[in-house]
């Protein structure tokens, strides 16, 4: 890791829909990748940094995190919404094992950035 690099966790390139919750309401969203202490999605809806949601990940074991965001860029008609978990995820290993299973397009999603 470069003296530059900020990330505390290697992140695992995938493509998994999730849902997000904004209070109350359900929105959707996509991660390009995951790492124990975070992810990057794809959302058709605007967030501003600082904001808490909570999001839905079914294949890990606790399927409920709390996110922050903590960047966030416009792509065409979507937001790239860099995110931060306020609770790391505890083990590597169901990342690992999501990002094996994923047969995907490979787009480099450090582009919407």
């Amino acid at each position: 890791m470069s003296s530059s690099e900020r990330r505390r966790h290697p992140r695992h390139r995938v493509r998994m829909r999730i849902k997000i919750l904004r209070g109350e309401v359900e929105l959707a969203g996509e991660i390009f990748n995951i790492s124990r202490s975070g992810c990057l999605l794809v959302t058709p809806v605007a967030m501003r940094v600082g904001e808490h949601y909570t999001v839905h990940l079914p294949v890990l074991p606790d399927s409920s995190f709390s996110i922050k965001v903590v960047r966030t860029r416009r792509v065409g008609e979507w937001f790239a919404v860099a995110t931060h978990f306020e609770t790391q995820l505890p083990d590597e290993a169901p990342i690992l094992k999501l990002a094996s299973q994923d047969s995907g397009v490979q787009e480099d999603p450090e582009q919407l950035f």
